[in-house]
């Protein structure tokens, strides 16, 4: 398996969730903000990762992806309130720990947040509040040596 594709067994998870569907969600393509129907989006990209060797032969990779969840702005009250549900129905995901893949994903959890930011717009007031989720995940690997 790749990074890529437990970021993909991620997605298909992240459009189970109550809210989200293909149409607001995308790997790493932030023009769907700009071009999509929806006030809020879901947008997966890499995050750290760091190898932890258990054998010779044997590692698990720890894997981060950040999940962006973006809420268009439309005044304190209701951006704020419709953002954290989103985030509520996203903790779904926590349902799944090898992401619908058991035979690599050894486990999967979201980790944390860092805080909502928001995100301004020329000519003053933001325009979006953004939320990042990071979801770390396992994957062991054998390693077959050629040298």
């Amino acid at each position: 398996m790749s990074y890529s594709t437990g970021e993909a067994l991620l997605l298909t998870r992240v459009q189970a969730c109550t809210g989200f569907d293909s149409n607001n969600t995308s790997r790493c393509n932030w023009k769907i903000l700009n071009k999509g129907k929806s006030d809020h989006y879901a947008i997966l990209r890499p995050g750290a990762f760091n190898i932890e060797w258990h054998a010779l032969s044997a590692y698990t990779a720890n894997w981060t992806t950040v999940v962006e969840v973006w809420q268009r702005y439309k005044d304190d009250t209701t951006s704020q309130t419709n953002l954290y549900g989103h985030i509520t129905n996203l903790m779904a995901i926590m349902a799944y720990p090898y992401l619908g893949d058991d035979t690599t994903v050894v486990d999967s959890s979201i980790e944390g947040a860092d805080e909502p930011e928001e995100m301004w717009t020329q000519g003053g007031g933001p325009g979006w509040i953004r939320w990042k989720l990071r979801v770390i995940w396992q994957e062991q690997t054998e390693v077959t040596f050629s040298e």
